[in-house]
């Protein structure tokens, strides 16, 4: 037997005897990539809804959006591309976020009021409000609805209540007792977004977001600006317009991916599940066009 052969057959040996590891860190590294998540199709918005700012799906095609200035919820027909109807339900203020839970649709503002819509199908909708321990300081901007735990999501954008820097957090709202769990139940940390980018060959736009990465003050690198939970799967999608990013959740609040949004995205505020499982992106206009809802290349 000639020495390559004999070369080749030691080689296969030693990885019969040394089988990889598939919890090891070589894996962990080479499996954490960022993905740039696609999109199929643009639905513009009217006017009204240039500065949308929050979206729920009530069903395959009707959305309930706000936008953020002014107390009005929208039910628009995302197939039949036009505004059905309005619930004034509010006074003029920076509304952030809007989720459909159980039977009643609840909206947030940026201070963490909490305004409950019931009989939103009605003539005569109940407009209920809770405060909760959060203020401007905390800048509230996502909310969403945790079915199996019967709970509002709620992601702050400034200072977490525990005033930590080194992460972003998620609070709930217990459905139960309307009232406010004063403990983070998810966290998002800072080494974890920078462990997805290690090593990565970043393209040229992405270099303001590596500089980005050397701080240590997660604000700089990731904001909460709206979460949604994927009712099958459990897991808690979490939009950052800084830096057009999406971090997924595992529903044990482990970091399983993130997703990254393409220039198209000018301003994405917004993000739903539809009832048929496929993903919604909505963004504000800034002061460029008009807002829109984009359906994206993804579904459960």
């Amino acid at each position: 037997m000639n020495k390559p052969i004999l070369l080749l057959l030691a080689v296969s040996a030693l990885a019969c005897n040394n089988p990889i590891n598939p919890n090891s860190s070589s894996e962990d590294k080479s499996t954490k990539k960022v993905v740039e998540l696609k999109y199929d199709k643009i639905h513009e918005m009217p006017g009204e809804l240039d500065e949308i700012s929050g979206i729920t799906f009530l069903n395959d095609s009707v959305v309930a959006a706000i936008e953020d200035e002014n107390g009005i919820l929208y039910f628009y027909n995302i197939k039949q591309e036009k505004i059905e109807r309005k619930i004034d339900f509010g006074k003029a203020d920076d509304y952030e976020d809007v989720v459909l839970a159980n039977n009643d649709i609840y909206i947030i503002n940026s201070s963490g009021e909490i305004f409950q819509v019931k009989n939103f199908d009605s003539e005569k909708p109940v407009i209920k409000n809770f405060k909760t321990a959060f203020g401007k300081k905390n800048d509230i901007e996502g909310m969403a609805f945790e079915s199996k735990k019967n709970r509002l999501l709620i992601g702050v954008k400034g200072n977490n209540l525990d005033k930590s820097e080194e992460n972003k957090q998620v609070y709930a709202f217990d459905l139960n007792t309307m009232q406010l769990i004063p403990e983070a139940v998810y966290k998002i940390q800072l080494n974890e977004i920078e462990s997805y980018f290690e090593g990565d060959a970043i393209e040229e736009s992405s270099k303001k977001f590596l500089k980005a990465l050397g701080n240590k003050n997660m604000s700089k690198v990731f904001n909460i600006s709206a979460l949604t939970v994927n009712s099958l799967s459990g897991e808690i999608f979490i939009l950052s317009s800084l830096n057009n990013l999406i971090a997924v959740l595992s529903p044990d609040g482990s970091l399983k991916s993130i997703y990254k949004l393409d220039k198209d995205f000018k301003q994405p505020e917004g993000i739903a599940f539809s009832g048929d499982g496929k993903l919604y992106i909505s963004n504000e206009s800034g002061g460029k066009g008009s807002g829109n809802i984009i359906e994206m290349n993804y579904a459960n």
